[in-house]
C-alpha cells in the first residue's frame, strides 16, 4: 500500500521509468533534399505540445508532437530558443509522415536537452522549396528534483518525500527491489503531495528498495526524480498477549512483551486496577486479579526514536466452576390443610459461572455450552442471534483438525449426495462482532472464529478447543493469534465425550474442482478440508449423507431442581413443576422438605424449607369415612361415647370404638392429702385450627364452671405441668388452680370449642 497526504490515483497503472505515457518515441535527425519546382507554400502545424520524457547521461528527453495541417511538406524544421527568442538553434529536420494526410498528429524525440531549462519550440513545415509559418510556440521546462527515502523506524515501511513541483497534474511513483531489471509503477499521488508512505506487504525486513518520482502533467511526463533507496526496518510488535483471565484474589503476573530494533525509552500503563501494581521499568504488571468484572487498560512503550506500540489489555475476572450457591433460604410455610403454594427457585439458587445455557443436539450426540455473558457480552449476544434464529439448524461441522478444534456454525448440507443439484448453502450473516479476548483458548472452550488478520471480523463460526490451546509458544497460541480468539463459553460435563467422537471421525478434504461442490450456486466451490464424516472412512467424493451435523441449538435453565427428602410427605407433598417448588398441605402436622439444585456439570446443592400445616374439623372430616355418613361434629357414629369433634380433637377413628387405645386421658382418682391439688391429663392435636381446648373446674357439678386453662395460652402457662411432645400430639397435664384442702369433692373438665 502506498499512502500519501493525497491518496494515489489509479495503482494499477504500471509503467516504466523513462518510457512515454502514451506515445512512440522518433528521434529527430538531420538530412538533405532537393527543392521541388513551383511548390506551394505549406500550411503552418498547429496544437504543437513539448514535454519532458525522462533523463539520462546524455540530458533530458523532450517530446514533442503537432497537427499536420498541410498536404504537401516534406520535412519538419524543429527550432527552439532558450532565451525567449533573443537567439534560436535549429535541432534539425524530420521527414514527413508517409500519408501527406492533413490533420494527423506527428510525434518526435529529442535526447540532449539541459536539465532545469525552459525551452521553447517553434514547427516549421517545408516542401523543398517554401517554408510554412512557424507552430505556436511550445514550451517545457526540464526540472530534475531530489527524492530521499528513509525507513519508518519499527515499521515495515518507507516514507520518499521531495520539493513541490510547480505545474504539474501529479506524481507518479516507482519501485524497484533487488535484482529487479527495472522500475514497476505502485501508484500516483496528487500535485499536491509532497511526501508519501509505503506500508505495502511487499516490503521485506532488511532489504534495500529502490524509488523514483516522476510529476506529469496530462499524459505527459514532465521530468523525474533522482534515485532514491531505503532500507526496510524491523517492524515492532507486540508479542504478549491481549488479555487475562482468573477468579478473584488468585494471583497475577503479565509482563508485556515486543519486538523492535529500536532502543526502549519507557512503558506507560493507563487505567487503574484495584490490586494491580504496574512496574514501568519493566512493563510487568502483577498483584492479585481485582473483584468480579470487565477491566480494560491501555498499554504503551515508547522507543528512543520516538515511535510507540499500544496494545489494549483486557482483564475479565469470573466465577470459579462449582457447584450452584443457595442464593436466599426458601421462605418456611404455614398454611391450612388443602392449601399449596408455588415458589420459583430460580432466586433461591444461582449457578454465578453459568449465567445462560444452550443445548447443542447433534449427529452424535448431545453437548451443553454454559456461556459467559458478563465477560463476553458482545459475543454472547452475537451467538444468541444465530440461536434464536434457529440458523444453527442442519449445519455441518466443516472443519475439524485432529487434537485442536472441531469448526462449524457456517455451511449447511442441503442434499443428499455430492453432485451439484445438491449444493452447499452459507449460514447468512450479521454484523461481525467486536472482539474481547481473555479468557484463556483451553480444552472445552467455545472460541469465535474469524479471518485471519482481522480480529474484529467473527459472525456465525465458531470452535470447541479439544486440547489446551491457548500458551503455545508466540504466535501459535490462540490467546495471542489474531488479536487473541474470544473464548465465550464452555462445554459442560461431559459433553466432550461428544467433543471428542467428532474430532475423531475420518476427515476428508473436498472442493471444486476436482469435487463438484457448489457453495451458495457457485460453482467456484468452497474448500472444505479436514471435514469430518460419520462414516468408517472418508468417502473420496463428498457424501452429504455421512456430513457431521448439529441438528438444533435450544435454550436451556443453567440448573434442575430435584425433590431429595421429605420427612413427613402425608402432612404435604412436595413437587417440582416449572422450575417451582410446589407444596400441598394435606394434613395437620409439620414435615421439612429438601430441594436440591444440579448445575450442567452434575454438580448440586440442596436447602430445607419447613410446611407446617394446620388442619381443621372440616378437612379432617372429608379425609374420614363416617358410618351412615354422620359426619357432623355433634354426631356419633361408633357409638363410642365420643362424637366427631372429640374423635378429631383427640385423634380418635370416627369409624372404630377405639377411644381409651388410641387416646391418653387421666386425672386424679381417690383420696388427696390436703393442699394437693387435682390434675388433668389429655392429648391436644397438634397443627389444628378453629379448635380450643379449656380447661374447667367446679365443686359440685352445678353451677359455674371456673376456667383454669385454655389452649391458647399456650404450654408454658403456670398451671401446665407437664407438656409431653409427640408427633402428632402434645400430652399436657393441667393443675387446678384451687387446692383440694378439706372439700369432700372437686371436678375438672375438659371443654372443647369449634370455631
Amino acid at each position: 500500500m502506498l499512502s500519501a497526504q493525497t491518496p494515489l490515483a489509479d495503482p494499477s497503472h504500471s509503467r516504466k521509468i523513462g518510457g512515454p505515457r502514451a506515445w512512440l518515441r522518433v528521434l529527430l535527425v538531420c538530412s538533405s533534399f532537393a527543392a521541388p519546382a513551383f511548390a506551394a507554400v505549406p500550411t503552418a502545424p498547429s496544437y504543437c505540445v513539448a514535454s519532458g520524457i525522462g533523463f539520462s547521461a546524455g540530458g533530458a528527453s523532450i517530446r514533442l508532437t503537432w497537427i499536420d495541417q498541410s498536404l504537401d511538406e516534406t520535412h519538419w524544421l524543429i527550432y527552439y530558443s532558450t532565451d525567449n527568442w533573443t537567439s534560436s538553434v535549429y535541432v534539425g529536420a524530420a521527414p514527413s509522415d508517409s500519408t501527406l494526410t492533413a490533420g494527423t498528429t506527428v510525434s518526435v524525440g529529442w535526447t540532449g536537452a539541459l536539465k532545469n531549462t525552459t525551452y521553447l519550440f517553434r514547427i516549421y513545415a517545408y516542401n523543398g522549396s517554401e517554408y510554412s509559418d512557424a507552430s505556436n510556440d511550445a514550451a517545457v521546462t526540464t526540472s530534475v528534483f531530489t527524492l530521499t527515502a528513509s525507513k519508518v523506524q519499527c515499521q515495515a515501511a518507507i516514507t520518499l518525500a521531495w520539493p513541490n513541483v510547480p505545474n504539474v497534474s501529479g506524481y507518479e511513483v516507482f519501485a524497484a527491489a533487488p535484482g529487479d531489471v527495472s522500475y514497476t509503477s505502485i501508484g500516483e499521488v496528487d500535485a499536491s503531495a509532497t511526501t508519501c508512505n509505503i506500508t505495502a506487504a511487499w516490503l521485506v525486513p532488511t532489504q534495500t528498495y529502490y524509488f523514483v518520482v516522476q510529476p506529469y502533467m496530462g499524459n505527459f511526463y514532465l521530468g523525474q526524480s533522482n534515485v532514491a533507496s531505503a532500507v526496510v526496518d524491523y517492524p515492532a510488535v507486540m508479542t504478549s498477549k491481549p488479555g487475562a483471565s482468573n477468579t478473584p484474589g488468585t494471583a497475577f503476573t503479565h509482563t508485556f512483551t515486543h519486538v523492535s530494533a529500536a532502543t526502549v525509552s519507557s512503558h506507560t500503563l493507563t487505567g487503574d486496577v484495584t490490586g494491580l501494581t504496574f512496574n514501568s521499568s519493566a512493563g510487568t504488571l502483577s498483584g492479585v486479579f481485582p473483584a468480579l468484572g470487565n477491566y480494560t487498560l491501555n498499554y504503551a512503550v515508547h522507543f528512543s526514536t520516538g515511535s510507540t506500540l499500544t496494545q489494549t489489555f483486557y482483564i475479565r475476572v469470573r466465577p470459579p466452576k462449582g457447584a450452584p450457591l443457595v442464593a436466599t433460604a426458601i421462605p418456611a410455610w404455614t398454611a391450612a390443610s388443602g392449601a399449596s403454594r408455588d415458589t420459583p427457585l430460580a432466586g433461591n439458587f444461582i449457578d454465578p459461572e453459568a449465567e445462560s445455557a444452550v443445548r447443542v443436539s447433534t449427529t452424535l450426540g448431545t453437548m451443553d455450552f454454559i456461556l459467559f455473558d458478563t465477560a463476553t457480552p458482545e459475543t454472547v449476544k452475537n451467538f444468541m442471534s444465530y440461536v434464536n434464529a434457529e440458523a444453527y439448524t442442519d449445519v455441518m461441522f466443516h472443519r475439524c483438525i485432529f487434537g485442536f478444534m472441531n469448526q462449524t456454525g457456517g455451511f449447511k448440507g442441503t442434499g443428499s449426495g455430492s453432485d451439484s443439484d445438491n449444493p452447499f448453502t452459507s449460514v447468512v450473516t450479521h454484523v461481525p462482532v467486536m472482539n474481547e479476548p481473555g479468557i484463556p483458548n483451553m480444552r472445552g472452550t467455545l472460541s469465535m472464529a474469524k479471518s485471519g488478520n482481522s480480529p474484529n471480523s467473527a459472525t456465525s463460526q465458531f470452535f470447541v478447543s479439544v486440547s489446551n490451546n491457548n500458551e503455545d509458544p508466540y504466535p501459535l497460541g490462540l490467546d495471542y493469534q489474531n488479536g487473541g480468539f474470544t473464548v465465550f463459553g464452555r462445554v459442560a460435563d461431559n459433553g466432550m465425550i461428544v467433543a471428542d467422537a467428532i474430532n475423531n471421525l475420518p476427515r476428508g478434504n473436498y472442493t471444486s474442482p476436482p469435487a463438484n461442490l457448489t457453495v451458495d450456486g457457485s460453482s467456484a466451490g468452497e474448500l472444505f478440508a479436514n471435514c469430518p464424516m460419520n462414516a468408517e472412512s472418508a468417502p473420496a467424493t463428498m457424501d452429504q449423507t455421512k456430513l457431521m451435523k448439529i441438528n438444533s441449538v435450544t435454550s436451556i435453565p443453567t440448573m434442575n431442581y430435584s425433590i431429595t427428602g421429605n420427612t413427613n410427605p402425608t402432612v404435604a407433598s412436595a413437587d417440582i413443576v416449572n422450575g417451582q417448588l410446589r407444596l400441598v398441605g394435606l394434613t395437620g402436622g409439620q414435615t421439612t422438605v429438601t430441594v436440591t439444585a444440579t448445575d450442567l456439570d452434575n454438580l448440586s446443592t440442596s436447602q430445607t424449607v419447613t410446611a407446617d400445616i394446620k388442619d381443621s374439623y372440616s378437612t379432617w372430616a372429608a379425609r374420614n369415612t363416617f358410618p351412615g355418613g354422620q359426619n357432623s361434629a355433634t354426631q356419633n357414629p361408633d357409638a363410642d361415647g365420643w362424637n366427631n369433634l372429640q374423635e378429631y380433637a383427640f385423634l380418635g377413628d370416627p369409624a372404630l370404638p377405639n377411644r381409651t387405645s388410641l387416646t391418653i386421658f387421666a386425672g386424679t382418682t381417690g383420696a388427696a392429702p390436703a393442699l394437693r391439688s387435682m390434675t388433668l391429663t389429655f392429648p391436644v392435636r397438634k397443627s389444628t385450627t378453629g379448635l380450643t381446648y379449656i380447661v374447667q373446674a367446679n365443686d359440685g357439678l352445678t353451677g359455674a364452671w371456673s376456667e383454669i386453662w385454655r389452649s391458647t395460652e399456650g404450654f408454658s402457662y403456670g398451671v401446665v405441668v407437664r407438656a409431653l411432645d409427640e408427633s402428632d400430639r402434645t400430652v399436657v397435664t393441667i393443675r387446678d388452680s384451687e387446692a383440694l384442702g378439706t372439700r369432700q369433692k372437686r371436678f375438672m373438665r375438659l371443654k372443647l370449642v369449634q370455631e
